[in-house]
């Protein structure tokens, strides 16, 4: 797919100017630069180096540092390579997010909501051709809009556990009372789900694979089983907390991922290697039955990774509601109906259990 082909499919990449860049070294590090201006090198700020050993393009936004690359996290399985960007640099080096990164390059020269739309996202013209999932035309970025209908989303989103910041952190979008939940791995948008408001109905996306010159090959019905809701957000080789729903992800907070379903599929399991949790992975269904034999499956499929396994359920905690007496089924439902969300993540700690061989026992008396 040739670049100016690819600019009219999206509506027009937009890649981050170089003088930008260069600014921001220049305010940044002490610097070199070579090939006549063309790159700059700083000191790796990952490896102790004192020698200038990492190299940036601001023309082409990406960088490279002497020593490895492995500071830009795992080798994408698509492209064969590690997402190298300026962006991505900023993310690790401060340990912010993607639109924090933006910001700091942009300064005041720019729209930040300009670049984090979906098509704008990479960095690297190669990386971006490889998008083959989209968000529909017409929808708009939930944050800061005042129309009723984002107002009506908004409301409901605070009911569920989120603030105006997460909204706008994650970048959702809405079209008529349906809100948008966008996935990124390696900065690229891969898949996306919606759930409507009125009805509680989701939408997900169909996918299109075009080839080199634009010209679709393939188009299948994408399966949120293929992904995580939160990837890129994850520290690596840290550990990670798997919830059924994005709901319950946003309540538990940093370092969670969200399946999609109760039990972790095939493609599920390698994206938890890439990210390499060395401190361990943590099972966070909700508490039904389903959930319980979910834990069972889902140990033998993890058990392959050779990583600590642990799980936390929710408790059953008993509320009311239009006067009939009710119990909890999942995190989030605890933060809405009973503790409050600031308490959730506490509860949850609390009850992370290692599972071994006694634990698997007690499970099975639980069905």
């Amino acid at each position: 797919m040739k670049y100016d082909s690819f600019r009219n499919k999206t509506g027009g990449f937009k890649r981050i100017p170089a003088a930008n860049i260069v600014r921001w070294i220049e305010n940044s590090f002490d610097y070199k630069t070579r090939k006549d201006g063309q790159e700059y090198l700083i000191c790796d700020p990952f490896s102790g180096d004192t020698n200038f050993k990492f190299n940036i393009n601001p023309e082409k936004g990406t960088c490279h540092s002497w020593h490895g690359d492995e500071w830009a996290g795992p080798v994408n399985p698509k492209s064969g390579k590690r997402n190298c960007s300026v962006v991505k640099f900023i993310r690790v080096l401060n340990n912010c997010t993607y639109k924090e990164a933006i910001s700091e390059l942009l300064g005041d020269s720019g729209s930040v909501s300009d670049y984090l739309r979906p098509g704008n996202r990479g960095e690297i013209i190669e990386d971006v051709e490889k998008l083959n999932v989209s968000l529909p035309k017409g929808l708009q970025i939930l944050a800061g809009s005042e129309d009723v209908q984002a107002l009506i989303l908004f409301n409901w989103l605070m009911t569920r556990g989120y603030s105006y910041e997460d909204i706008e952190r994650e970048q959702l979008y809405y079209l008529g009372l349906n809100v948008y939940w966008p996935y990124y791995e390696f900065d690229q948008l891969v898949y996306w789900q919606a759930r409507s408001r009125m009805n509680k109905r989701f939408l997900f996306p169909s996918q299109e694979v075009f080839d080199k010159e634009g010209k679709l090959v393939a188009k299948s019905e994408a399966t949120k089983g293929d992904f995580y809701y939160g990837f890129d957000d994850v520290e690596l080789a840290s550990y990670v907390i798997i919830t059924e729903a994005i709901f319950d992800k946003n309540t538990l907070g940093s370092q969670c991922l969200a399946s999609g379903g109760a039990d972790i599929t095939a493609n599920q399991v390698k994206k938890i290697k890439l990210l390499d949790p060395k401190k361990g992975i943590i099972l966070s269904p909700d508490n039904d039955s389903a959930a319980i034999k979910s834990v069972l499956r889902n140990r033998q499929r993890l058990e392959q990774l050779s990583y600590p396994l642990y799980y936390s359920l929710p408790p059953k905690l008993k509320y009311e509601e239009g006067g009939e007496s009710k119990f909890t089924k999942d995190w989030n439902e605890i933060g809405e109906k009973v503790l409050g969300f600031d308490k959730v993540r506490e509860l949850h700690d609390s009850k992370i259990r290692k599972i071994t061989m006694s634990e698997v026992v007690k499970l099975q008396k639980m069905l």
